[in-house]
């Protein structure tokens, strides 16, 4: 692994630390957008076109968010694969010395439960919308590889709802943890996978 000198500390490859804000980033973004549009297309108050109320907005509007949700989860999917391909056959840098084991063992549980998370919420949402045939990403047809059971679809988006709130649940866990670390302990943990010019 690459070392920092200023901080004698093994630190994450550009390559590992560049992936870690970019996934991050995009799950930021992800995230309430997922939830506007859901509660756009679905529970937003509107008038159908005899004048009748009913839920869900259905416009080009809800259209581009839904075809940008599908996208950036597609892309967090891949890259979410090309990071773990990276950390399992580059490794990663040794646990700081200076932080008790126990700290240790919580972190790298906390860091293989949102490794799974992040692959497996929107590998259920890719499911999801092919059972449920709403294959389109901004006119683009995903193909057509399942038969359309819009049922299934609906318990795989449940369950992907599910796993986004867990997404959120352990993300400010990992939050609070750097928090902790940076100005509590005041250990060199985080400045692991900060840019060195933040560090």
């Amino acid at each position: 692994m690459a070392q920092d000198p200023k901080y004698d500390l093994p630190i994450y490859t550009p390559t590992a630390r560049g992936l870690h804000w970019l996934i991050a980033l995009l799950i930021f973004i992800q995230l309430p957008l997922g939830f506007y549009m859901s509660y756009r297309g679905n529970e937003m108050p509107s008038v159908n076109e005899k004048g009748e109320p009913v839920k869900g907005t259905w416009d080009a509007l809800t259209g581009f968010l839904y075809s940008s949700h599908k996208l950036i989860g597609l892309t967090v999917l891949v890259l979410v694969v090309w990071r773990l391909f990276y950390r399992l056959t580059r490794g990663a840098p040794k646990s700081d010395p200076m932080v008790p084991a126990p700290l240790t063992g919580v972190s790298h549980l906390v860091h293989w439960v949102l490794y799974l998370l992040i692959l497996a919420v929107p590998l259920i949402g890719l499911e999801a919308i092919l059972y449920g045939d709403y294959r389109d990403i901004f006119g683009f047809q995903l193909p057509a590889i399942t038969a359309k059971d819009e049922d299934l679809a609906k318990e795989l988006f449940e369950w992907h709802e599910i796993g986004a709130f867990l997404i959120i649940g352990f993300v400010a866990l990992h939050i609070l943890a750097a928090i902790y670390h940076r100005f509590v302990r005041r250990d060199r943990v985080v400045e692991r996978m900060i840019p060195k010019r933040l560090a």
